[in-house]
């Protein structure tokens, strides 16, 4: 799982108290809400909204670190830093690419509840 770092996933588990069950339900709500995050960010970029391309981007940021997304939280830590100077002006490609960072965590999010239903 290049994408996820399973450790961060191990501390999780640990944090609540090795319940499988409860993680897993808890990367499932990750992933429903990092899914619409990330399509309201898009929908910012037709808008230029900027409020909610920073939101999405600290919301990503912090959640993708708690589920061991590091590159997903790099990526919308850049971005949320540059919205607070005005319109980035990579806010498409920069979106363009926390999304494809989204879809691979997904994947690999998906791939580790998997193994843990074993």
């Amino acid at each position: 799982m290049p994408e996820i770092q399973e450790k961060s996933l191990e501390q999780l588990l640990e944090l609540i108290g090795g319940d499988k069950p409860t993680l897993n339900s808890l990367i499932e709500t990750f992933l429903e809400e990092g899914a619409e995050i990330v399509s309201d960010m898009k929908s910012a970029l037709q808008d230029e909204n900027i409020d909610v391309l920073r939101r999405g981007a600290h919301s990503l940021k912090s959640s993708a670190q708690d589920f061991g997304a590091i590159s997903l939280s790099e990526l919308s830590a850049t971005l949320e830093s540059q919205c607070k100077n005005g319109w980035p002006d990579r806010a498409a490609d920069q979106t363009e690419a926390i999304s494809v960072s989204f879809s691979e965590a997904a994947s690999d999010l998906r791939e580790y509840i998997d193994k843990n239903n074993q």
